[in-house]
């Protein structure tokens, strides 16, 4: 039986011991000398069914020992004896290890809750520190936002406390003076007064710093307070002088000086009042007839040592002069206008090119057409000018100078050209202009023939040359513009194309109001004549007079 191995191998270990302990008592006892067999364990059994139970008690044992044995090893191999003292043995040791092994995890357990206490205790310290930080962050940002907001709007107070008095006379001032359209002085007042007119006075004056207020709003009402400081800081540095000047200009006129000044302005009242008829409200016009009878009356009845009566009589003139004036369209009378003009188009490329930008510039133009391009798809393109408010003209068949052609040559050629300009814009053409500025009194006979003005101009931009880039040519305008001229480009002109924004803006940034000829010329005093040569609006009576002679114009 196994338990009877397991038992022989025992007593083998053991055997050459004499003594070795009691089971129980642990003491050890003696074996027997003569035979040398252990006097506790004898031999022989005589008890077969002791030896039966015994074999069954080590059986179960081993099963025990082996289930325990598998627990703990999962690697051992089912079915495999395994020697008893072994087994044993390696049971007290795994059952050892178990030991120490629970001892550790309860040794590790309070460990870990200690670790884990003191990881959140840290996370939570931290979180409070950063949240202080950022509280206190705020708070003082909110603080230094509240100072200096209130540092802007003392600043701001006592900086308004002179300016508002002296922009009060400066106003007072100007109204005085409205007929000292060529003083310097008073431009330089005028602006300064303009450039505050931003500053919502009453506004800042009721808005206040509070605590309340978040540091983003304080900052914002303190830079509005520091802009209207500067503001104001930038007019007081020449506006108490120009005041001073002004009233020096007054308190030193002349009645003579006064009358003068009074009597121009009656000019020009009275030449809106007379232009303005069937343009402006009746209303305007019946009230600036009554102030024109009102002034006329001042300068007739007032002594002649009274300047400051003169004087006090422009103010009223000018403001209802000024209104009949915005009331009526553009008139180059009172504005000082330009015209854009671009010959020898249509271009199937570039002319629409050019259309665009005018379009988006919201700016009209007058283009010389050559009567051989005015057929099929460019038809379209001349539709377009005229619908989006352009004026049309022609500059002949094709570019080819026409001073030395005979009058029936010229006339075919006026009326071919006309034909196709008129049939594409649906209006009778009224605006020719000669190529490369060549004519002669022919040619002006067959213009006044075809009931059209000759228009030259006054500014040449330089397209036409090949070498010309965009920059050049929109320098060259822009510099050599004046009020009332007439400008040359073309619109198959790549650098033109380019050109034109940078022209648009040079030209109203000097105060120039973008027309069409027509529009230029209606600014006249005296209406244009067919046969007319026009250079300029302020050249047409000078041309209208010119009856011999032929000349050649720069190039076109």
């Amino acid at each position: 039986m196994l338990g009877l191995e397991r038992r022989g191998s025992y007593d083998e270990t053991i055997g050459a011991d004499s003594e070795r302990p009691d089971a129980m008592t642990g003491n050890r006892t003696a074996r027997n000398d003569d035979d040398g067999r252990d006097s506790a364990y004898g031999d022989e059994i005589d008890d077969p069914t002791l030896l039966d139970d015994l074999s069954h008690s080590d059986e179960s044992v081993d099963e025990a020992s082996e289930s325990v044995e598998g627990d703990l090893h999962a690697a051992a191999k089912p079915g495999r004896g395994v020697d008893f003292s072994e087994s044993s043995s390696q049971s007290d040791a795994e059952s050892g290890v178990g030991r120490r092994h629970a001892d550790v995890r309860r040794l590790r357990t309070p460990i870990v809750v200690a670790v884990i206490a003191l990881f959140v205790a840290g996370l939570v310290f931290a979180g409070w520190t950063v949240t202080s930080s950022v509280l206190a962050s705020q708070r003082r940002a909110h603080e230094s936002a509240l100072a200096g907001c209130r540092a802007s709007r003392r600043a701001y107070t006592e900086t308004a406390t002179t300016f508002t008095p002296t922009l009060a006379a400066s106003k007072t001032l100007l109204d005085k003076t409205k007929g000292f359209d060529d003083s310097e002085t008073r431009e330089r007042l005028q602006q300064q007064v303009n450039r505050t007119e931003g500053i919502d006075f009453v506004a800042l004056a009721t808005a206040d710093c509070t605590d309340g207020m978040s540091a983003t709003e304080l900052n914002d009402l303190s830079d509005r307070y520091g802009s209207a400081d500067t503001q104001m800081d930038t007019a007081l540095i020449s506006m108490p002088y120009d005041m001073q000047t002004l009233r020096g200009i007054l308190d030193g006129l002349t009645v003579r000086d006064a009358h003068a000044r009074l009597d121009t302005l009656l000019d020009k009242a009275r030449t809106a009042y007379t232009r303005s008829d069937g343009k402006a409200d009746n209303t305007l016009r019946a009230a600036l007839k009554q102030t024109i009878d009102a002034a006329q009356h001042t300068l007739d009845t007032t002594s002649t040592t009274d300047a400051a009566t003169i004087v006090n009589a422009t103010g009223p003139l000018s403001d209802a002069t000024d209104k009949v004036i915005a009331a009526m369209p553009v008139d180059c009378h009172f504005i000082n206008c330009v015209a854009l003009t671009f010959d020898d188009g249509p271009n199937k490329q570039r002319t629409p090119k050019i259309l665009d930008e005018l379009k988006r510039a919201k700016v009209p133009a007058t283009f010389f057409l050559q009567g051989q391009f005015v057929n099929g798809s460019n038809v379209s393109l001349v539709r377009r000018m005229v619908a989006e408010g352009h004026s049309v003209g022609s500059i002949s068949w094709r570019h080819t100078q026409m001073h030395a052609m005979s009058a029936e040559q010229l006339a075919k050629w006026f009326k071919d050209t006309d034909d196709v300009i008129s049939q594409a814009s649906g209006k009778p053409v009224t605006l020719f202009r000669p190529p490369d500025g060549a004519w002669s009194d022919a040619l002006r006979a067959a213009a006044r023939n075809s009931n059209q003005s000759m228009i030259m101009w006054s500014v040449d931009s330089g397209d036409w040359d090949g070498k010309a880039t965009a920059s050049s040519i929109a320098k060259r305008v822009v510099s050599d513009a004046y009020a009332g001229s007439i400008i040359a480009l073309h619109d198959g002109n790549a650098a033109t194309v380019k050109a034109l924004p940078e022209i648009i803006a040079g030209l109203e940034k000097k105060g120039y109001r973008i027309v069409t000829v027509d529009t230029l010329l209606a600014g006249a005093m005296q209406p244009v004549e067919p046969g007319d040569m026009i250079y300029s609006l302020g050249s047409i009576d000078a041309m209208r007079k010119s009856s011999q002679g032929t000349g050649t114009g720069v190039a076109s």
